[in-house]
């Protein structure tokens, strides 16, 4: 009798290890459950992945799993009209009835044609998406996978640059050593951008230490807030600044290093009248002039004495020169006093920060690491998506990644880092292991990417065959066109041979996050059959056929999603880290996990054979670790051989359960990678211009106009669609930026989270600035209606603040949602992606990123203030 009273009231207590899925940085987490109920969510302090540090999200994730207004079970919508405010009259129905469903129309498709499959997700689910959901992608014969507004948004420029030059997802200041770091639009170490937790305390005791921080936006961002100097610019102007501390290190200030652009870049390689490669006529490699044997050789040849920057010489009939002559004479024309007249940053102001800039890289200093010689240049120019969100994106991010490459800062001590581009492995097995290797023009290529394809050596262009038409913008990744308003035209145009008909999505809200939602619902519209698993009921389900209960990150498992390690695992010394993510609580209802839900479908359409294959190859696994060929596997299957591969035998899914991560110290040769390395980057971008010429033969084809001027081998600063408007009446720029209290369009549902955003001035308001509501009678609380130059128009609250340019009008991103699904977010906010235009009139030629700057007036509603 005692006995069995103890077992009912004995009390399970336990804190199990996990990672945090409230935004794409996969922090480790360490979750109290009670009884089998989540109680508390903390950081783990003993992992490198967070060292214990937690964002409010994060600390917030209990209001997301216990939400009652989840997805609990699978639905089938019955009613067939599709629309905003349009009653989908849901019925719930049987898994099995939505896996029969969802097969039958996939086995259509694929006999048809694979292509007719569209695949979406969210980047906060990154692990997911990248293994399960791209390789079923593979297997089943669809090149249509794309992301949603997080990688449209904020990625394909700044990715594209880190990529290009640092072999990596984005860049970062080496924080330990780093003694002056200059950000564009970026808010890396603020709770925001990659590896945030960690990186917020790497950034506060940097500046503690004394690191100068100057920060360039046209908001006083949580970044500038904390920074020595915020330096209010016009938006979509970050290039035109760039490129004129650019010229005033090289043409009036003399600062730059030699060495380093002669042997890690190519400042060096000979340029032709026609603006391509002067190659040898053997090998096909680009040539150098050797100043010691006053020869031309390959750039790679072992006996180059001194390699020749500047100057003009005859090589086979050809006068050349080297590309670093071009560039500092191409970057003349922009001097400060021409920059200050575009982005309204003085003239004094942008010499005095080229001069700290080049004076603090400390050119030619060196520091000992682990007993060795380091090159030590303790600056960094970083960009991220404030200054790549528009069309002038590819050239902006190039402009502002040759500061770093000008004075030799990039992966060196101090310098700016990419996210950990090299790993030599665990010592115990050599694995993940991964660096850059030179392409035959011995650029880099990055040795490990999140997407198939990997930035360098650029896609070859071609018709195009997918709904993004990414055959004709081989730099981009995340395209515009599978939702766009000039969609239908443009494939007529390009002769697209099919339409989607099925459309599986994964947590995305497309409707939120890729532009102005009308656009987004009339393209989504046309696909017969749309499948999205989801934990709400949101403005994208609302025009799905069928919705799958989707689990919460504290109720699935998640293979090692900080690797690889260059999306959100901290750069700089200190240890690897590499953590899975684990259920800590039975999931509830019919909830299922996507990852089993793909493994599930893919039997059923006889294609297992074919995705174990692709999963093999996308992990790496090799025997005795491989999925079997004709067996379907499980999510813990998948996750014990691939953590067995990495990690050895005795450390599969159990032992991880157990510990929660793995772990050991870096090493500074991974680190500071850099002189180490053959690879060279581009301060001179040939491959961009013979991009252009062959994008430009196709585009003739199919009579598709597009500016081509974005095809240049040397930057350029390229007005925005915004900078062209004359009309005096549209005196803003509207520009939208990330609250650290959310995560794209996912969060705004959790109570907590909403509750912190109602007494914060700035999440659910418009910002502006008191002269302009001085100028235009509208006082702090007023209503007003915001209005683009197409007519398009949102209404908010106004808050007055002095730390926005006066130019400026600024929104909280992804806010506004009216999903009845949502109640807690339904209503609140601003929509700005309302404002936005949605074609290729508006994406960057190069990299399709969305031009997200709009020309607006504001005037107050008649209801006067809220």
């Amino acid at each position: 009798m005692n006995q069995e009273l103890h077992k009912k009231t004995e009390r399970e207590d336990r804190w199990i290890p996990t990672i945090c899925g409230e935004c794409y940085n996969a922090c480790s987490i360490l979750v109290r459950v009670v009884n089998g109920v989540v109680r508390k969510i903390e950081g783990n302090p003993d992992s490198p992945i967070g060292m214990g540090r937690l964002c409010p999200k994060g600390t917030a994730g209990i209001m997301t799993m216990y939400d009652p207004n989840r997805v609990n079970a699978p639905l089938k919508r019955t009613n067939p009209e599709k629309g905003i405010g349009v009653d989908p009259r849901w019925q719930e129905i049987t898994w099995e009835e939505a896996l029969a469903t969802v097969a039958e129309k996939l086995k259509k498709v694929r006999r048809e044609d694979p292509k007719k499959l569209f695949m979406m997700g969210t980047t906060t689910t990154v692990s997911i998406q990248r293994g399960v959901s791209v390789s079923f992608a593979t297997a089943f014969g669809t090149p249509n996978h794309s992301s949603s507004g997080g990688g449209l948004h904020c990625g394909n420029g700044a990715h594209f640059a880190a990529g290009l030059f640092h072999g990596s997802w984005s860049m970062v200041p080496d924080f330990e050593y780093c003694q002056y770091a200059i950000y564009f639009g970026s808010s890396k170490g603020h709770a925001a951008g990659h590896a945030a937790n960690i990186n917020a305390q790497m950034a506060a005791d940097a500046r503690a230490r004394g690191m100068k921080l100057v920060v360039v936006d046209p908001l006083c961002s949580f970044a500038a807030a904390k920074s020595t100097e915020w330096v209010p610019i016009r938006p979509g102007t970050d290039g035109a600044m760039a490129l004129a501390m650019i010229n005033t290190l090289l043409n009036e200030l003399g600062i730059y290093d030699a060495e380093y652009l002669q042997k890690h870049t190519n400042a060096p390689y000979l340029i032709g009248p026609d603006g391509y490669y002067v190659k040898d006529l053997d090998s096909g490699k680009p040539l150098v002039w050797d100043l010691g044997t006053g020869a031309p050789k390959c750039f790679d040849a072992s006996d180059v004495m001194d390699y020749a920057l500047e100057g003009v010489f005859e090589v086979q009939g050809t006068r050349c020169q080297p590309a670093f002559t071009l560039l500092r004479e191409h970057v003349k024309s922009y001097t400060a006093e021409k920059a200050e007249t575009i982005s309204t940053v003085p003239a004094a102001t942008i010499r005095r920060l080229a001069r700290e800039f080049g004076e603090h890289s400390r050119i030619g200093s060196t520091i000992i690491m682990d007993g060795k010689k380091f090159p030590f240049r303790p600056v960094a120019a970083v960009v991220f998506r404030g200054a790549q969100g528009h069309k002038n994106s590819a050239h902006t991010c190039y402009s502002i990644e040759l500061l770093n490459q000008i004075v030799g800062c990039s992966d060196v001590v101090g310098g700016s880092l990419g996210f950990n581009p090299v790993s030599f492995g665990h010592p115990d097995t050599g694995q993940p292991a991964f660096a850059p290797t030179p392409a035959p023009d011995g650029l880099l290529c990055p040795g490990t990417w999140l997407t198939p394809h990997r930035i360098y050596p650029p896609r070859d262009p071609a018709p195009p065959q997918t709904m993004g038409l990414k055959e004709i913008h081989p730099l981009g990744q995340s395209s515009p066109y599978v939702v766009s308003a000039d969609q239908e035209e443009l494939w007529t145009k390009f002769n697209l041979s099919y339409r989607p008909e099925v459309m599986l999505n994964y947590g995305a809200n497309p409707v939120m996050t890729m532009g102005n939602p009308g656009t987004v619902i009339e393209a989504l519209k046309k696909i017969p059959f749309i499948v999205s698993s989801n934990l709400f009921l949101n403005e994208f389900t609302d025009l799905a056929d069928i919705v799958l209960p989707d689990t919460c990150y504290m109720e699935r498992y998640d293979t090692l999603p900080n690797s690889p390690p260059i999306l959100n695992h901290p750069a700089g010394m200190g240890e690897w880290g590499f953590a899975i993510g684990q259920p800590v609580v039975p999931r509830q209802y019919q909830r299922w996990d996507y990852g089993e839900f793909i493994l599930e479908v893919a039997d059923r359409i006889g294609i297992t054979r074919e995705l174990n294959a692709v999963l093999n190859m996308f992990y790496g696994l090799q025997p005795p670790y491989e999925l079997p060929p004709d067996r379907k596997t499980t999510r813990e299957e998948l996750a014990d051989l691939h953590l067995k591969f990495n990690f050895g035998a005795e450390r599969g899914l159990q032992w991880f359960k157990e510990h929660g991560l793995i772990k050991w110290p870096k090493k500074p040769e991974e680190v500071y990678w850099r002189i180490h390395n053959k690879c060279r980057v581009p301060v001179y971008m040939e491959f961009m211009k013979r991009t252009g010429t062959k994008v430009k033969k196709i585009l003739e084809l199919f009579d598709v106009p597009l500016d081509l001027s974005h095809y240049e081998a040397l930057p350029d600063w390229h007005p925005c669609p915004s900078h062209q408007v004359k009309d005096p009446q549209f005196d803003l720029y509207a520009f939208y930026y990330r609250d650290v209290l959310h995560t794209n369009s996912a969060t705004m549902e959790n109570a907590w989270l909403d509750e912190a955003s109602e007494i914060n001035p700035y999440s659910y308001n418009i910002t502006i600035h008191p002269a302009v509501g001085k100028k235009k009678g509208i006082q702090n609380g007023d209503l007003i209606w915001v209005e683009s130059v197409s007519g398009r128009k949102v209404r908010g609250k106004v808050n007055l603040s002095e730390g926005i340019n006066p130019e400026g009008l600024a929104v909280a991103g992804c806010m506004g949602h009216w999903a009845l699904g949502m109640p807690k977010a339904k209503g609140k906010g601003v929509l700005f992606n309302e404002l936005l235009e949605l074609d290729m009139n508006h994406a960057d030629p190069a990299n399709m990123n969305l031009d997200l700057c709009v020309k607006v007036k504001i005037y107050r509603d008649h209801q006067g203030r809220s």
